[in-house]
C-alpha cells in the first residue's frame, strides 16, 4: 500500500509571513513500545526540530520563527519502529493462522459502508462515500496517480466522543483509508482536522497501538464499524482503548495527555464563546458557504469553469512558475472578515498567536473558522494542481492565520522558508505604505538567497507560491496592514522522495543583502548589522550549510552550541 501519512511535520522556520504548521514546541509522546512489559514506553527525549530552512542532514537549531504550541507537552516521534509516523504499516498483533480468510471485494466494502450509514451510531454523524484520492505516495517514495482496480480509497467520517471526556466531545473529521488488504489488515487512519492530542502522530495519524487493539468479528475480520467504535473509544479515554492500565503509565506521558487535553479544551470553549460574539455568523457555518457576492466575479467564473485555461486566464505570472498572483475578494468579504477579526480582539477571549515572531496574529482554525477555510482550500486545489503537481496536490490538512503590522507592534519579517507545501497570502487591508513582499530564490538552489521579485500588496489581491520559496516582509512604514495566509499541506507529497530528499546545490556567489536572514545565516553580520535584540542568533545560522558555501565564504562568528537542552 502507498504511503500516506507524513513521516513527521517539523517546525520549520518562519512562514507566510509568520506562524507555523506544527510549531517547533509541538512536542509529541512516544507512543507505547513493541513488546514493551506495562505496554507503555518510557518518554524519549525530545529531538530538537530542525528549520525547514535547514536540509535535512543539518543539525542546527531551529530559529525564532517556531510557535508556541504544546510547549514541552510533547516528545518529537522521529522514525520510531514502533509509531505509525516512522513507516507506512506500522506492526500490529499476528493474527491466528487458523481464522478465516476474506478476500477484499470493492462491493462488499461499499455495502458495507451502506449498510453502515442507515443505521450509524450516536457518535457518527456523518459517512461519505468512498473515493479514489487523485495521488499517492509508492513505498519507494515516488508520486503515482492510483487506478479503481488497485485503491487505495478513502472514506471521510465525522465522529465524536462523548460526555465522559469533554475536551474531545465535539464532531471531527477523520479518513479512513483502505486497500486491497482489507478486511483482514487495517486500514490507515487519521484526523483531517484541527485537534490537539498527545498520541496522535505529528500528521493526525494513528498510532502503532490503535492498530494493534483494533477489534474484530468472531472471524478475527475487521469491521467498518468496528473501526469507528474504536476511534470513538479512543477519544473517550485513549489508554483504555489501547488496553494500558493507567498506573503503568509514566507521568510525562500522563502529563502530556491532560495538557493537550486542557489545550483542545480551551480551543472548543473559545469557539463557542465567540460563536455568541459574532458579527457576521454567516462566516461560521457549518457546513460553509461562500457567497458569490463574496468573490471577485473572475475568481468565481474560474471555479465553475474549473478548466485550465480558465484558471490560467485569472492569473499574474510574476516570476515564471514560481509567483503568481490573483484577485480573490471583493470589498464587501474584506470589510465583513477585517471587522470580525477585530471584534475577536476586542471580546477579550484569549486565542494562540501563530508563532513566536507575530505577536499580534491570530490562528483562524482556533476561533471558529476552520469550516470556512476547509472550503477555500477546497476551491483552490485545481489551481494548486495545475501550477504545481505533487506539492499543489491532494491536500488534506491547512493551517490558516491572520498577521498584523503597524507601527508600535510587528512591522516586518525576516527572510525564511514556509511549512507549507503551497501557500496563498491575501491581503485584506488595511490603509498603508511599504511592507514590499522580497522574493529570493528557492531553497537548495544555487540562487537560493539571490533577489528574484519584489511583490507589492494589493488589497483583496492573493499571491501564491512554494512555501520552499525564501521572501520576507520589508517593515511598513505608515499605516496597518492585515494578511491572511493560507499554508496547504499534502501528506501524499510529504512522503516522496521529492520532499524527504531535495537537491541541495553549491550558492553561486555571495547573497544580496534583501536576501539575508538574521535568524538563519551564518554569514549574515557581514552583509548587514544585527538587528536590535536579534543578536542572540549570531553563530547559530546554518546557511548555507556546509559544504555547499559559495566561493570565500566567511562565517560572521564562530558557531555557539545550543545549550538550551
Amino acid at each position: 500500500m502507498g504511503t500516506y501519512f507524513s513521516a513527521s511535520t517539523t517546525a520549520e522556520g518562519g512562514g507566510g509571513e509568520a506562524g507555523v504548521a506544527q510549531p517547533s514546541s509541538d512536542r509529541k509522546v512516544e507512543p507505547p513500545a513493541e513488546g514493551s512489559s506495562d505496554g507503555v514506553a518510557e518518554e524519549a527525549a525530545p529531538k530538537r526540530p530542525r528549520t525547514k530552512e535547514a536540509p535535512a542532514d543539518s543539525s542546527e537549531e531551529s530559529s525564532e520563527e517556531g510557535g508556541d504550541e504544546d510547549e514541552g507537552a510533547r516528545a518529537d516521534h522521529g522514525t520510531c519502529s514502533c509509531c505509525a509516523c516512522g513507516s507506512s504499516r506500522p506492526k500490529v498483533k499476528v493474527r491466528d493462522p487458523n481464522a478465516v480468510r476474506v478476500d477484499f471485494s470493492k462491493e462488499a466494502l461499499e455495502a458495507e459502508i451502506e449498510a453502515l450509514r442507515g443505521d450509524l451510531p450516536e457518535y457518527v454523524s456523518d459517512v461519505a462515500s468512498l473515493t479514489l484520492p487523485a495521488l499517492i505516495c509508492d513505498d519507494d517514495g515516488e508520486l503515482k496517480t492510483p487506478t479503481q482496480d488497485e485503491g487505495p480509497w478513502d472514506l471521510d467520517v465525522t465522529i465524536r466522543g462523548s460526555e465522559a471526556n469533554e475536551a474531545y466531545n465535539h464532531p471531527f473529521k477523520a479518513t479512513i483509508r483502505f486497500d486491497r488488504t482489507w478486511p483482514m489488515e487495517h486500514p490507515e487512519v487519521r484526523f483531517r482536522c484541527v485537534i490537539h492530542h498527545a498520541l496522535t502522530s505529528d500528521s493526525n495519524g494513528m498510532l502503532a497501538p490503535f492498530y494493534r487493539t483494533l477489534p474484530r468479528d468472531d472471524n478475527e475480520v475487521l469491521t467498518v464499524k468496528l473501526v469507528l467504535r474504536h476511534l470513538h473509544d479512543f477519544l473517550v479515554d485513549p489508554m483504555k482503548a489501547w488496553k494500558v492500565p493507567k498506573e503503568s503509565m509514566p507521568l510525562r506521558l500522563t502529563s502530556a495527555i491532560t495538557v493537550n487535553s486542557r489545550m483542545n479544551k480551551d480551543r472548543l470553549t473559545t469557539i463557542g464563546q465567540y460563536s455568541k460574539l459574532a458579527l457576521y455568523p454567516e462566516l461560521f457555518e457549518t457546513p460553509a458557504k461562500w457567497r458569490d457576492e463574496w468573490l471577485e466575479p473572475s475568481f468565481r467564473e474560474a471555479i465553475k469553469l474549473n478548466t485550465p485555461e480558465a484558471w490560467r486566464a485569472i492569473l499574474q505570472e510574476h516570476l515564471t512558475g514560481e509567483v503568481f498572483s490573483f484577485k480573490i475578494f471583493t470589498d464587501l468579504f474584506l470589510q465583513k472578515l477585517t471587522a470580525e477579526i477585530f471584534n475577536f480582539y476586542e471580546s477579550g477571549l484569549t486565542a494562540r498567536r501563530p508563532n513566536s515572531m507575530n505577536n499580534y496574529g491570530i490562528i483562524l482554525n482556533e476561533i471558529g473558522l476552520e469550516p470556512l477555510i476547509d472550503e477555500l482550500q477546497r476551491m483552490l486545489q485545481p489551481l494548486g494542481e495545475l501550477l504545481w503537481p505533487g506539492p499543489g496536490s491532494v491536500w488534506d490538512g491547512h493551517h490558516c492565520f491572520i498577521v498584523r503590522y503597524r507601527s508600535g507592534e510587528d512591522l516586518g519579517l525576516d527572510m525564511h522558508t514556509d511549512d507549507s507545501d503551497v501557500t496563498f497570502n491575501i491581503c485584506l487591508g488595511m490603509d498603508f505604505k511599504g511592507a514590499g513582499l522580497q522574493f529570493c530564490g528557492l531553497m537548495g538552489a544555487a540562487n537560493h538567497r539571490k533577489h528574484t521579485y519584489t511583490f507589492q500588496h494589493v488589497k483583496g489581491t492573493c499571491v501564491c507560491h512554494l512555501g520552499r520559496k525564501r521572501h520576507g516582509a520589508d517593515d511598513i512604514s505608515e499605516g496597518e496592514r492585515l494578511n491572511l495566509i493560507l499554508w496547504n499541506h499534502s501528506s501524499a507529497y510529504r512522503q516522496s522522495n521529492d520532499y524527504k530528499h531535495p537537491e541541495y546545490k553549491t550558492e553561486q556567489g555571495p547573497p544580496d543583502q534583501v536576501c539575508v536572514s538574521y535568524t538563519h545565516d551564518r554569514d549574515y553580520g557581514i552583509f548587514k548589522e544585527y538587528p536590535m535584540g536579534k543578536e542572540k542568533f549570531k553563530g547559530r545560522g546554518w546557511c548555507p550549510p556546509k559544504p555547499f558555501e559559495y566561493p570565500d565564504f566567511k562565517a560572521d562568528a564562530e558557531k555557539v552550541e545550543d545549550d538550551s537542552d
